[in-house]
């Protein structure tokens, strides 16, 4: 009874560590949603498109609708429209595609007037790892911000380390690098801290001291979980058994 008096504060402890825990988890999922509400992107022009992107060819002119389709970039970079055939499209923005259609159409119809959207983006990724909903990587659409990017990925763990966080950019031998200090944007409403991501970004959430030392013993104790889960069953038991007679 003496010893089990002498836990229970401890275990109290562990219990409201877990729950304040759960209770942060929460106010950072719903800080993230925030920031990615209030902070409405317009669709990025800049965007290059490459296969298997799918596009959206719509015509403004209510006598053109017919025309309208839905289009997968395929891998020798064209789509194919009715009246024009195969267009190459590749490694062009939605607007210069739309220019380009405009011209190639007003061969058959007086001022045509297009509007190019991609409806999928399947060409360029971002990679999100560490404490995090889901690891990963996640479409890159060309106007996502760090916040976007964590929404994405379902948000953060009670395990990361906020103010380590940093996005990776560029060559792997000479990358640029970008510490991003997510206490600061999530909790103090620093939107320099919100930047916006680029093609091939890895963001990095690093876990917090505590969980990186419980990683590391969780490592040190692996090689001993075999003999450990043999030996708490009463098949190992027996064979040890067996074994001292």
């Amino acid at each position: 009874m003496g010893r089990i008096r002498h836990l229970a504060p401890f275990a109290v402890s562990v219990i409201l560590l877990f729950a304040l825990g759960c209770a942060r988890e929460t106010v950072m999922r719903e800080r993230i949603l925030d920031l990615r509400a209030t902070e409405r992107h317009s669709p990025n022009a800049d965007y290059v498109v490459d296969p298997p992107d799918e596009l959206r060819i719509e015509f403004l002119a209510d006598e053109d609708r017919y025309l309208n389709r839905d289009v997968t970039v395929r891998q020798d970079g064209c789509i194919t429209l009715l009246l024009l055939d195969d267009v190459q499209v590749d490694g062009m923005t939605p607007m210069s595609i739309a220019d380009k259609l405009e011209e190639r159409y007003s061969e058959f119809i007086k001022e045509p007037r297009i509007l190019v959207t991609v409806t999928a983006y399947r060409s360029k990724r971002i990679f999100v790892t560490g404490e995090v909903g889901r690891q990963g990587s996640i479409p890159y659409t060309g106007q996502q911000t760090v916040a976007d990017a964590l929404g994405e990925v379902g948000g953060l763990t009670r395990r990361a380390w906020l103010a380590h966080a940093k996005v990776i950019r560029g060559d792997v031998d000479d990358p640029e690098i970008y510490a991003i200090d997510l206490n600061e944007l999530l909790f103090a409403g620093d939107m320099k801290q919100n930047i916006m991501l680029a093609e091939d970004d890895h963001l990095r959430v690093p876990p917090n001291p505590f969980a990186w030392a419980g990683y590391q013993l969780d490592n040190l104790l692996y090689p001993f979980r075999s003999i450990l889960s043999t030996f708490s069953t009463g098949e190992g038991l027996t064979r040890a058994g067996e074994r001292t007679f």
